[in-house]
């Protein structure tokens, strides 16, 4: 063997000895952009959304529009025509969250994008629940009230199609007429994924599709922004109480003191405890309490031979944060919650993982990001500015 191959060989043997001990090297994790939003009308924040992240977003709606036609095999601007034509959500939205389709409005007009695209673009999982999947495996949600000399938390990992990915987003809100702040977690261009306020509510979801949705109520994303334009944790819970929402969902509210999960479908809220007595709550993706079923999820059990437990029972992460929050002796706070997320055995820090978020609450609540894989990057506190409300 010529001498420059015997030195290539032990280099490629040293390398292969490297990566075994020390894993793969990973890849950059993507920039947190921080987008502030304040001042004007809501048509005005849209324009700086739009503007700041023009290049960022006619990416993301073209890659949108790319996977709409490789997984419904039609034109995007077609079954974007179809899709609007069978809902009718903006009376919700003008009704729940005045200003917001303005909001919409400034962001399609400064990036280029036109309005009823821009729109559609929101729709996330309003496209996944009247689409025809009722299996859908993103996002895992805890919850804990304050105790133990602890603040509350409401935490998530934000798993969602990996084209969104390499952009993620904080958009800075200011409401200077109701001294509120906002911190919303959110891909460029959407008006939120989830989120926190200066009066420490935060909210976290996760997406059930086998629950009921209604094509005239309140989509997701407004929702958030609606629940976060509340200046209490009681205040949160009665809007979300009060709303018809679109598309199901699990919610997670949190306050200075409490946090809750409620999994909410078109007709029905219902909170999920995990034991009696529980000083926390988590979630993923299935209904455990809320029985206001899709009607399509009946069948897909009966056409697949299971019966609901044993359903339930193939979600590994659920399992899993059974198996490690099963009473109130468990540990929830910041470390544990980094620890949690960045798992990667149970799945819960996946591939499709967009971002993870740490909320805490109390008297000044912080934002903890992690804009990627937890695992692979690092998270970066945000915090509300001094003149914020408290």
């Amino acid at each position: 063997m010529p001498k420059i191959i015997r030195r290539a060989a032990a280099q490629g043997f040293i390398l292969l000895l490297l990566i075994a001990i020390v894993g793969p090297p990973s890849l950059p994790a993507p920039k947190l952009r921080i987008v502030d939003l304040e001042g004007g009308t809501p048509y005005h924040m849209g324009l700086v959304h739009g503007r700041t992240l023009k290049g960022e977003i006619r990416e993301l709606v073209k890659r949108w529009k790319a996977d709409i036609e490789k997984t419904y095999g039609v034109p995007a601007d077609d079954f974007i025509a179809e899709f609007l034509k069978k809902t009718d959500f903006k009376p919700a939205i003008s009704r729940w969250t005045p200003g917001l389709l303005d909001e919409v409005r400034g962001i399609a007009d400064a990036a280029g994008v036109d309005f009823d695209t821009m729109y559609a673009y929101q729709l996330i999982d309003e496209l996944w629940a009247i689409g025809p999947d009722v299996m859908p495996a993103k996002c895992t949600t805890v919850a804990a009230g304050k105790r133990n000399g602890k603040p509350a938390y409401v935490a998530q990992t934000l798993d969602i199609p990996e084209f969104y990915h390499g952009y993620q987003t904080v958009l800075r809100v200011r409401d200077e007429k109701d001294d509120l702040e906002t911190l919303v977690f959110t891909i460029p261009g959407v008006v939120a994924a989830n989120g926190l306020n200066s009066r420490s509510v935060g909210v976290c979801v996760n997406a059930v599709t086998q629950l009921a949705y209604s094509t005239k109520g309140l989509p997701v994303d407004f929702v958030i922004r609606g629940i976060l334009r509340q200046k209490t944790y009681e205040q949160a819970v009665d809007f979300l109480q009060r709303v018809q929402p679109a598309a199901p969902q699990t919610y997670v509210i949190g306050g200075p003191n409490e946090t809750a999960v409620f999994e909410r479908s078109a007709g029905k809220m219902s909170p999920f405890v995990p034991f009696e007595g529980a000083e926390f709550s988590y979630h993923t993706n299935h209904p455990m309490v809320n029985d206001d079923y899709n009607p399509r999820f009946p069948e897909m059990l009966k056409a697949k031979d299971l019966t609901l437990e044993s359903y339930r029972a193939r979600c590994q992460r659920f399992k899993f944060l059974g198996g490690l929050l099963k009473d109130n002796s468990a540990a929830i706070d910041l470390d544990s919650l980094q620890a949690l997320f960045k798992d990667r055995a149970s799945g819960i820090n996946n591939a499709t993982t967009y971002g993870c978020t740490i909320m805490v609450l109390g008297e000044d609540p912080e934002l903890h990001v992690s804009p990627g894989r937890p695992d692979l990057a690092m998270f970066q506190v945000v915090k509300f500015s001094r003149r914020s409300g408290r």
